[in-house]
Formats: structure tokens, sequence, C-alpha cells
């Protein structure tokens, strides 16, 4: 059964269609601050991630007409978010400007310096492992809509997420060095 959100979703996307730009505006405005987290996340930098957030909602107006609701128009924009990111990362980079705003303040608490720790511990794990954890963990997709996302098996993204969350586990140990 549909929920109210996901029926909502679709009409909005049917009035798109039907040539109604206010209803892709609406699934914006709605969905940026998530994809644009999503892709700060994976890729570490905001600078990047706003370009990712512009081609998201490119692919996905261009891609509306052949979107086939299949499963949420969210789960569809996070594939798009997530090939996009991907693409993004495989480009080459002479170098990279990290956001002056992203760098700690001296008078930041060790919350900060968790989410740094995190953050580090993140970058260094595989990119499959690290797009299923933010998924399933951050994002809170279900296993299915991941499996539906990264086209393999529900069986598969749980086995990749359990090994992700170890990976993790031991990149964050390195990084806290005896304290863990």
């Amino acid at each position: 059964m549909e929920s109210g959100r996901e029926s909502e979703e679709t009409r909005l996307v049917a009035r798109f269609r039907a040539g109604d730009m206010q209803a892709m505006e609406t699934l914006f405005w709605r969905y940026a601050d998530a994809v644009l987290a999503y892709a700060v996340r994976l890729l570490g930098n905001r600078t990047d991630a706003e370009e990712v957030l512009s081609e998201v909602f490119l692919r996905a107006f261009e891609g509306c007409m052949g979107y086939r609701a299949e499963g949420t128009f969210k789960a569809w924009l996070f594939s798009i978010a997530r090939n996009c990111c991907v693409d993004r990362l495989r480009q080459p980079r002479l170098l990279r400007v990290e956001d002056i705003s992203e760098q700690p303040h001296p008078d930041e608490t060790a919350e900060t310096d968790l989410r740094l720790a995190v953050q580090r511990a993140l970058q260094r794990l595989p990119e499959e492992y690290r797009t299923v954890l933010l998924l399933c963990d951050v994002e809170e997709f279900t296993a299915k809509e991941v499996a539906q996302m990264l086209g393999r098996t529900v069986p598969s993204v749980k086995g990749m997420l359990y090994r992700a969350r170890a990976e993790l586990r031991d990149a964050l140990s390195e990084e806290w060095g005896d304290e863990a």
C-alpha cells in the first residue's frame, strides 16, 4: 500500500509530466537539503556536492518522463545522486579546495572531533561500503530500497552493510588509536 508521502510524490511527478513546473520545484525543495548532505558525506566537500546537486536535479528533470515509479521518488533521486557522486569521484582532480566553512573552529567541542573522525574514517572506506552505510544508516533507506538503487539483491546489501560497519569500526579504532 502506498503511503501518503509516496502518493503525493506520484501526484507531483504526474503534474510535472503534464507541464507543471511548480510540481518539480516542490520536489526539489523537499529533497535538495537531503541530497546535498548525502553528497557532502560521500564526496567529502561541499563545493563538489553543490555541483552534484545541480546535476542530480538536472538529470531528474530530464529523466522524469522515463521514471517508472517502481520505488519511491526519493529512492530514485538518491540513486541518481549516487551515480553523480561516483562520476565526480572518478574525475581527475588537480587540486581539491575544501570549503572554509568545513574547517573546525578552535573552540568547537568533542562532538566536532568525533564528527571529523567519523568523516575521515568514512573516506577511508571503499566507495560501495561508504554508499551503503550512508544510504542505510544515515538516510535511513531500507535494505530493499538500497538494493533497488544499487541493482543488487537484499541479502547482498545486508552483507555489504555488515562488512561496511565492521570496516568503519576498524577505521575508527585506527583514528582513535588506543582510546577505542
